[in-house]
């Protein structure tokens, strides 16, 4: 394999021995964690399970796109820590200099022949940088190994999904497969998600944001760790992915006014309340974004509308794409015409590339979990009859807040990605919300029809803060069956 600045480089076979020693180890720690806490805690049986599917996923994505595609985004941000770590040993001052400092032409100079140089394109982009960044000392503690990089990567991103499925997990613990398959085992999660990758390190941050803002608001819990937690991942996601960001804002807001409001037993100030605090909501959210817009670039609100505009228009006339693209249609650089845009641009993130539209392996696969998704979005309008599904959206929070962020992330992300290879990577924080809220609407569906044959009445309000019927411990957690007399 030829990659630049680094010749003829490939595998060895002792990065094998010490990743499958490496994966030993951390399976009997696992392992043994997963036995001490079952028991009490039903969720750990999946641990083990969304762990190695994460780091089988990630070798599997790592063989591709070594062998396969002879290099991409994942080698040169490996290959740059390499240099990054090389310069640590060679010159420790030079090291921390470039690994906090300025990204410029002139602390490029820094690299020598013996450490090797960073790729340029990345060194001298602000948000791939980061990525090497971070990166790096996971590389150092790979010994400068690809495979066991990205084996260490993947299982320490871990850490942030496994939070946020025990997050849900707490509010619907008899949903807890299919939650699993949402937020565990989704395809392009496992396999994209979990490489050295901007995705990787973002997907894992909104996943600890979330269950972050679960402990400081409606647990009362590690207020402090939770405060740290949202605030560091906020600007990793900042200084990597924007958008996702001024996604999160505002579905963050949705979730905790949600919860305020509904607790107005008053059902005339409830509906009074409501639409004032929607549009405090969104000129506030408005606000924060505008303020923020030097840090988000072309992803801020004033640089969005021509972003938009001009990536269709090198769809248009760009024929590298070939059939692995789908294209909106003509918009003009106006709001009305890019809005008018919302449903084929969030089918295409919910949805495509549909199964038919796979020319290759990869793309196959995400075509099956495609084909996947929109037979369960139909069982899902199915079983809810469509009319329960739009009380769901107003009477469970979960659900609002899952499909809201759905929708909002969706069309940002098919609005803006007319490359299916990209699409897929990019809309992977969107899985677990979509899959997740298709589940508990599916839950709730089933719940009415259960109550109702026993002659009792399905109240919305009795599901706002979990399931109702099971047995909790002080603090919200489930308790076993086992346990209960």
């Amino acid at each position: 394999m030829q990659l630049l600045y680094y010749g003829y480089v490939t595998i060895e076979y002792w990065e094998y021995a010490i990743m499958f020693f490496y994966l030993v180890v951390l399976y009997v720690l696992v392992a043994r964690r997963k036995n001490l806490l079952e028991r009490n805690n039903p969720e750990y049986r999946w641990m083990l399970p969304g762990l190695f599917a994460k780091v089988i996923g990630a070798i599997f994505f790592a063989h591709i796109y070594f062998f396969y595609y002879r290099g991409g985004d994942t080698t040169a941000y490996f290959y740059s820590s390499v240099a990054l770590s090389k310069l640590a040993f060679h010159d420790t001052s030079a090291f921390f200099t470039v690994l906090f400092g300025e990204n410029s032409l002139e602390r490029l100079s820094l690299f020598t022949e013996t450490t090797g140089r960073p790729f340029t394109y990345v060194f001298l982009d602000d948000r791939q940088y980061m990525v090497v960044r971070l990166v790096t000392p996971f590389t150092m503690i790979g010994l400068n190994s690809f495979m066991l990089t990205t084996v260490v990567f993947s299982s320490v991103s871990y850490l942030g999904i496994w939070k946020f499925y025990r997050t849900l997990y707490r509010y619907f613990p008899r949903v807890h497969k299919q939650l699993a398959i949402a937020v565990l085992f989704m395809p392009s999660s496992v396999v994209w998600g979990s490489a050295i990758l901007k995705d990787t390190i973002t997907f894992s941050c909104f996943c600890y944001i979330l269950h972050a803002v679960d402990n400081f608001w409606f647990r009362r819990i590690d207020r402090l760790s939770s405060v740290v937690t949202i605030v560091v991942c906020s600007i990793i996601i900042v200084l990597i992915k924007p958008y996702i960001f001024m996604v999160l804002v505002p579905t963050v807001a949705m979730w905790l006014s949600f919860a305020r409001i509904t607790q107005i037993r008053n059902a005339a100030i409830r509906y009074l309340v409501l639409p004032i605090a929607s549009v405090i909501l969104t000129v506030s959210i408005l606000a924060l974004l505008t303020a923020m817009g030097d840090r988000f670039g072309q992803f801020s609100l004033q640089s969005a509308l021509d972003n938009i505009v001009n990536t269709q228009q090198d769809l248009a006339y760009n024929v590298e794409y070939g059939s692995n693209s789908f294209d909106v249609g003509p918009m003009e650089p106006n709001w009305p015409s890019v809005l008018s845009k919302f449903p084929i641009a969030t089918t295409a993130a919910m949805f495509r590339p549909f199964i038919t539209e796979c020319n290759n392996m990869i793309m196959l696969l995400a075509g099956a979990e495609n084909l996947f998704i929109l037979l369960l979005f139909v069982l899902m309008l199915w079983k809810s009859r469509i009319t329960f599904f739009i009380s769901a959206l107003s009477g469970n929070p979960i659900v609002l807040v899952f499909f809201f962020f759905t929708l909002l992330y969706g069309f940002i992300t098919g609005v803006t990605t007319p490359n299916f290879g990209a699409l897929v990577r990019f809309k992977i924080p969107l899985l677990p919300a979509f899959v997740g809220g298709m589940y508990i609407v599916i839950f709730l569906s089933n719940e009415r029809i259960r109550l109702r044959n026993q002659g009792l009445t399905f109240r919305f309000k009795a599901y706002r803060n979990g399931d109702p019927y099971v047995e909790r411990t002080p603090d919200g957690w489930p308790i076993p069956p086992k346990r209960r007399h």
